[in-house]
């Protein structure tokens, strides 16, 4: 009977050895070969991300200092983004494709996977390294993209024909495009880092007629707006964020420094 139970322990003991080798313990920092690092905050036990899906992911970024950046929570929604397709940072589509839904992540994400050497606006410096706390919320079937239809249009036919085909595709089609606030942000951002500003400036127009309530639309506006050298129109954008959401810091700090000049 000793004999037996020893045996039975010994069992236990290697499988209990097995899986903690096969699968890191919450807290755990993990490189992956890219640079990127992510730490298992809390397990879920839905389905994994996978690429061509769309997933929804709640959010919390910030810089090492600490500094946060953006905040999906603040905003009432998840950000949704069709996996695998550079729609966002790499670091990003690395990450999230590690996770499953009910997943919380730590991904630390350096510049090469990040906004590189040229930050994204007045929010992110060159060469950051990023912190987002992640949570996978859902993984489910795609809506085609608006935003890739618009890019692809506007760098064959314009930027005029880009804005046409927006409220042809809105009266005719609005439910077989994704239309999603913040991935037609999310464009107006790919192009400011192309130094298409003006560009940027008339989708986020489109977006706002969309969405006239939205603070993080105005926000963006007023960092385009910044870009472009007309101070007086970020402040104005700025002014609009605050009084939507007054707990936009990012707003806050950037109509103090403008006034301030």
């Amino acid at each position: 009977m000793e004999r037996m139970l020893t045996i039975i322990l010994c069992f236990v003991l290697i499988q209990v050895i097995t899986f903690a080798q096969t699968d890191p313990a919450p807290q755990d920092t993990i490189a992956t070969t890219s640079g990127l690092k992510y730490i298992i905050l809390q397990k879920g036990n839905g389905v994994q991300a996978v690429n061509g899906k769309e997933v929804a992911v709640n959010y919390i970024g910030q810089l090492p200092d600490g500094k946060e950046f953006d905040n999906s929570y603040k905003r009432g929604k998840p950000f949704k983004f069709i996996l695998g397709k550079s729609q966002v940072i790499k670091g990003w589509d690395e990450g999230i494709a590690l996770m499953h839904v009910g997943d919380k992540f730590k991904l630390i994400i350096p510049p090469q996977l990040g906004y590189g050497e040229r930050g994204a606006g007045n929010v992110i410096p060159p060469n950051a390294t990023l912190i987002f706390e992640t949570e996978l919320m859902g993984v489910e079937e795609p809506k085609l993209s608006l935003a890739d239809t618009l890019l692809a249009t506007i760098f064959e036919k314009g930027i005029d024909s880009a804005a046409a085909q927006y409220h042809e595709l809105y009266k005719t089609q609005k439910d077989k495009y994704d239309f999603d606030e913040d991935k037609i942000n999310f464009l107006a951002y790919r192009l400011m880092r192309n130094n298409m500003v003006d560009y940027a400036i008339v989708i986020l127009k489109l977006n706002n007629e969309t969405y006239p309530d939205s603070y993080n639309i105005y926000d963006t506006l007023g960092e385009a707006y910044l870009i472009k050298g007309d101070k007086e129109s970020a402040v104005q954008n700025f002014e609009k964020s605050l009084k939507i959401n007054p707990q936009d810091t990012n707003a806050e700090e950037m109509i103090k420094k403008l006034k301030a000049k």
